[in-house]
């Protein structure tokens, strides 16, 4: 019997952790900076150089450093010194407070939905095979990529062409949100409760079931996505195919994002092999943009903007999302002040990583603006919004016409983000953590303008 000691297991998913969050998988880096050759879209080239930064730093890939998903295949041969489940929490908290990654995950909402500072639990899979060593994988998913997975129980009288049709057409309404270009993953089989395991399994397989669908699915797909996203909008699609019950077909499709933050680790005794990370990082030459200088404190020049110019913005603005939100309609509905101005404010949707003691923000990036819709017209007052993703149609409607302005930031490219920002300050909820309300000041932070007032 190989006995693991489980400080050995507790190092292993800390590094694993690290890894994941600072740096972009090869997997991923080699198929978009392919992708980049092709096309020297300024986008991808953002994604390149946001992994590159984020390698020299030693800082987050993205502000939103996830849930922690781990999937493990232990040994039949193997025993673990002590309980591995409260190793494996033991080394997520530490990477996480000692590298000052995002905290996200919170009591449940409807107990009191506080931030638990440790970012654990972590969600937990174990298979069990034969041998005498332990595999462990790690995956860190956002919220912005679980907000829009989908399940479906389908029949098993389903035609490759329905599940196909059903693929891409969720591929392409909900990956949106999930800042393309997209890894996807699907899983058809087993059953309700475990086929998003096996869809999120998928990222860490080297080959993919029924590939002629595979095929279809991505030409669809290509054909189909808004061309904003120049021709790149899925990066890479698996399919895991599972036996059934005879009367259902459970399909799961599980999105991730542009920076696919995975990492893995086999543990034999004490001898430790991690994943490769990227050996060497290709130069970048940015393709130029047309992009207009635009200050926060010029209303009227905000005002007189127009839908699909790029601009570069400089000034003040205030950092809310949904639990600020919250809070903000809690004051609203008691008639309490707000301890902070809202009037003519650009309200920035983000929660960053914690600063480290050297810096003025961590890692920062806009969060899915369609969430905080709803609360548009609660507070009319605010000048303009900013954040990722699409907008409900009531939303866009009520921004043209209430002369207001709703700016997209790119997704997932934190370190680069980060670098506009030159103050940071909580100015209330600290109790809300991350998500507390704070004012920042920013130097040329890229926009664009996806709602304006219709001239």
């Amino acid at each position: 019997m190989m006995i693991i000691d489980t400080k050995l297991l507790e190092e292993v998913v800390y590094n694993l952790c690290l890894q994941a969050g600072q740096e972009l998988s090869p997997y991923s880096y080699n198929i978009i900076s392919k992708a980049y050759k092709e096309t020297h879209s300024l986008r991808l080239a953002h994604i390149l150089q946001n992994a590159k930064n984020a390698h020299e730093i030693s800082r987050p890939l993205c502000q939103d450093t996830g849930t922690v998903h781990i999937f493990m295949e232990v040994g039949n041969e193997v025993s673990f010194s002590s309980n591995p489940t409260e190793a494996i929490n033991e080394g997520v908290k530490k990477c996480y407070v000692e590298n000052y990654f995002r905290k996200s995950v919170v009591e449940n909402e409807f107990i009191s939905g506080k931030n638990r500072e440790t970012n654990t639990p972590a969600l937990i899979n174990v298979d069990y095979v034969s041998g005498n060593s332990v595999k462990i994988n790690v995956l860190l998913k956002g919220a912005g990529c679980d907000n829009v997975s989908e399940v479906k129980m389908m029949l098993p009288t389903t035609s490759e062409k329905e599940f196909v049709n059903f693929a891409v057409s969720t591929i392409l309404e909900k990956g949106k949100n999930a800042c393309p270009p997209v890894f996807v993953s699907i899983a058809a089989g087993t059953g309700a409760e475990s086929v998003m395991l096996e869809a999120e399994k998928g990222y860490f397989s080297e080959k993919t079931d029924l590939p002629e669908l595979v095929e279809k699915i991505k030409s669809e797909v290509k054909e189909k996505a808004d061309k904003k996203f120049e021709g790149f909008y899925l990066a890479d699609l698996k399919i895991t195919a599972k036996p059934h019950h005879m009367a259902s077909l459970p399909v799961a499709i599980a999105f991730n994002c542009h920076s696919l933050r995975i990492a893995s680790a086999t543990i034999c005794g004490k001898n430790v092999s991690y994943s490769e990370k990227i050996s060497k990082f290709e130069k970048i030459k940015e393709e130029k943009i047309s992009e207009r200088e635009v200050s926060t404190f010029d209303l009227e020049a905000v005002r007189n903007l127009k839908e699909g110019e790029n601009v570069l913005l400089s000034g003040e603005i205030l950092i809310a999302r949904d639990a600020a939100h919250k809070k903000m309609m809690e004051y609203k509905l008691s008639g309490i002040p707000l301890p902070f101005e809202l009037k003519d404010q650009f309200v920035f949707y983000a929660a960053p990583c914690p600063a480290m003691p050297d810096e003025i923000v961590g890692s920062i990036g806009p969060t899915t603006s369609n969430r905080m819709d709803k609360f548009l017209p609660e507070f009319p007052q605010v000048a303009a919004t900013l954040g990722k993703g699409g907008r409900s149609a009531e939303a866009a409607d009520y921004i043209r016409k209430n002369n207001s302005v709703y700016f997209e930031i790119e997704g997932g490219i934190a370190t680069l983000l980060s670098s506009c920002f030159e103050s940071y300050e909580t100015v209330a909820f600290e109790e809300l953590s991350t998500e507390a309300v704070c004012r920042a000041k920013i130097n040329k932070l890229p926009a664009k303008v996806v709602f304006a007032k219709q001239n």
